[in-house]
């Protein structure tokens, strides 16, 4: 399983460094959904989804980027 994040206007995966590409394949798989979703909320202007992307059988499940961030309570990081 791949943590992407992809953008629901364009269908496009992040890639790093402000790059979107159209291959899942060539896409940067996050370590974590939290990551995945840390990157997402910072793209406000985009409708990004956090995909977990399964290869057998193939399929990809998209979340809201809110949803998969931790919530952390004060005085704790």
């Amino acid at each position: 399983m791949k943590v992407l994040l992809k953008d629901g206007a364009t269908g496009s995966y992040y890639a790093g460094e402000d790059r979107w590409v159209a291959d899942p394949g060539q896409a940067m798989s996050f370590e974590d959904v939290d990551k995945a979703g840390e990157k997402g909320l910072e793209y406000q202007g985009r409708e990004t989804s956090v995909v977990l992307r399964y290869e057998d059988p193939q399929c990809e499940l998209a979340v809201n980027p809110a949803f998969c961030v931790q919530r952390r309570s004060a005085g704790r990081h």
